[in-house]
């Protein structure tokens, strides 16, 4: 995942580069400011990310009474977005529309609890023996996103060349890849073994995950919230997953 994340990150930067010449200064900029701006239409988005999940019973799929994820979700998004100026072809206009593509990936924890799926029936969460001693019970998901957006930008400052900004959009993610990862004491044996395995493939994720966008900030860094509105697992196969994405973006080129 760390391969397909720098992989495209560098081809993203390459793509920008080159359609970095598009970018209009505003007037009275000092030359060096202008060449910073010339590359600021915010192309390439990295979300550094932070994750919680409305998790509940769905049709007669139950959760433990008890469960609830870690207090460190973590996770990271990279996407390339195609800056359109909108409005009359002034070189302030503050309004565009972004649309876009890129790779977001997603880390759930939840050591008292394992997961558990037979074929393709129902996905479970199910809790964990009061003697087993659990280091790690993971579950990852990776999207392809396509992200859409309507942004707002200030006029530039004139001595600094940064504007203050303001994006509200939609995604649409397509599931490419999700694994449970365990390391721990088996929790089925109960010997007491260390054991660490990986199930590459969880049973009954949802093949698309879709819902609203906003970001806001100033400069290169703004901070951005998702909502997931469609479960991480299918109707009536698992529980309802409702991720809650949240962090810190990095903004430029």
């Amino acid at each position: 995942m760390q391969k397909l994340i720098l992989s495209l990150s560098l081809l993203l930067c390459s793509v920008s580069l080159i359609h970095a010449q598009d970018s209009i200064p505003p007037k009275k900029i000092s030359p060096q400011v202008k060449k910073r701006i010339l590359g600021a239409n915010d192309r390439l988005v990295i979300e550094l990310a932070m994750m919680n999940a409305i998790v509940k019973k769905d049709g007669g799929v139950t959760v433990p009474n008890d469960f609830k994820l870690g207090a460190f979700n973590r996770g990271i998004n990279v996407y390339f977005m195609y800056d359109i100026l909108l409005g009359k072809k002034t070189k302030t206009r503050h309004f565009s529309i972004a649309p876009g593509i890129g790779v977001g990936s997603e880390n759930y924890y939840f050591k008292k609890y394992g997961m558990s799926w037979h074929r393709d029936t129902i996905t479970r969460f199910y809790a964990f023996d009061s003697t087993v001693s659990s280091k790690k019970s993971k579950l990852n998901m990776t999207y392809i996103d396509i992200p859409i957006e309507f942004r707002y930008r200030s006029t530039p400052n004139k001595k600094t060349g940064m504007s203050w900004k303001l994006a509200v959009g939609f995604k649409l993610g397509f599931l490419v890849g999700s694994k449970w990862k365990y390391k721990g004491e088996d929790p089925y044996l109960k010997d007491n073994e260390q054991i660490t395995f990986k199930d590459m493939k969880v049973g009954n994720m949802s093949k698309f995950r879709f819902g609203p966008t906003i970001r806001g900030g100033y400069g290169p860094l703004s901070l951005f919230c998702y909502y997931s509105i469609g479960s991480a697992f299918a109707t009536n196969k698992g529980p309802k997953f409702n991720p809650i994405v949240f962090g810190l973006s990095i903004n430029g080129l």
